[in-house]
């Protein structure tokens, strides 16, 4: 099974992709989606939507993982954040993926130990646990930390017959 994390960003978004066979997962591919700055709202959810649209179209994972939306101070960090969360979660239905969302605190619970792990903690583990030795965008870590998490909670659907 191929499962791509997403950790969406207005600015930057994470991608990483992981492959589990029965008790093994193995990295397969990630990166970092970067829209400019000076480029309005619009053509940086335009193209955040042709470059993971490339990247799905390119590796076809079977499920989509996406963090969950959490409290933001700022309204207008959040409103961005929730655009891109939905160009995001539109392409993964768009694409037939099962999409998945699961909060900030259960993925770095299930990847740590601890809740409110840092980032730092979050690469160090996907780091170890994945072989990655140049893990060095807390972007991508997150979105691997996210398609790692689900890797190893999901379960696979027993058909009776």
């Amino acid at each position: 099974m191929l499962i791509i994390g997403v950790d969406p960003g207005s600015i930057i978004t994470g991608y990483g992709i992981v492959e589990k066979i029965g008790p093994v997962t193995r990295f397969r591919a990630g990166g970092v989606i970067k829209t400019p700055k000076t480029n309005s709202q619009s053509k940086r959810l335009y193209a955040l939507h042709c470059e993971l649209d490339e990247v799905i179209k390119s590796h076809r994972p079977e499920t989509m993982v996406v963090e969950s939306l959490f409290y933001a101070t700022n309204s207008q960090s959040l409103i961005k954040l929730s655009q891109a969360r939905g160009i995001i979660l539109a392409l993964g239905e768009a694409n037939g993926l099962d999409v998945v969302e699961y909060s900030p605190l259960e993925i770095k619970k299930g990847l740590t130990g601890y809740g409110r792990a840092d980032k730092a903690q979050v690469m160090f583990m996907v780091s170890k646990i994945l072989g990655i030795k140049d893990l060095n965008s807390p972007d991508q870590s997150d979105a691997l930390a996210m398609a790692l998490y689900h890797s190893h909670i999901a379960r696979p659907i027993k058909v009776l017959k």
